[in-house]
């Protein structure tokens, strides 16, 4: 009879554990880049806020290569400087992962969407939260939703000094549907 309460025991514990551990629900922090190193250091600012902030686990999706068509040697791709902007501030506290092919927003949600697939059932999608500039929200929003449909992320968003950028969305929102349709190619 002792063994069995101990296996029972055992078993109940041994379930605590994997719902505890196994279903907890992550948040995914994605982080958008910038080549612009201001409005990129202005992101990763509201990202640190925000996730020192967060009552649940995180993931740290940052998100950005290389514009320029021609990539030196030595050209860090923005996901890579926006960790080194973070100075640590996240060492063994949270998980992240770098995407460094993107080269706009339509991409960089391409790419988050088959890390998805990959990493989490159906049934399990994380929350997502996306930072980005206060400008650059409403065109990003509509790229998301075009891309990942099944998600209705949440918006963590820098306050930008870029007032040129306010206006150069009015131009770039122009060509969502182009920039989605170009991005589905590449996967």
């Amino acid at each position: 009879m002792q063994l069995s309460n101990r296996l029972c025991m055992l078993f109940v514990v041994y379930m605590s554990y994997v719902v505890c551990c196994f279903s907890t629900k992550h948040d995914v922090h994605v982080v958008l880049g910038s080549a612009d190193e201001t409005i990129l250091a202005e992101r990763v600012i509201a990202a640190i806020q925000y996730v020192h902030a967060a009552n649940s686990p995180n993931i740290l999706f940052i998100s950005g290569g290389v514009k320029s068509a021609i990539m030196n040697a030595d050209d860090a791709t923005e996901a890579t400087k926006a960790v080194n902007m973070m100075n640590g501030a996240f060492v063994n506290t949270i998980q992240i992962v770098l995407e460094e092919k993107a080269t706009n927003t339509a991409e960089n949600f391409v790419y988050l969407k088959h890390w998805i697939k990959r990493n989490f059932s159906q049934g399990d999608l994380p929350d997502i939260i996306i930072t980005t500039s206060d400008f650059h929200k409403n065109r990003a929003e509509l790229i998301f939703s075009g891309i990942i449909p099944d998600i209705i992320p949440m918006w963590n968003l820098s306050k930008s000094e870029c007032i040129q950028c306010w206006q150069d969305e009015n131009i770039h929102i122009k060509n969502v549907e182009t920039d989605i349709l170009k991005a589905m190619l590449i996967m």
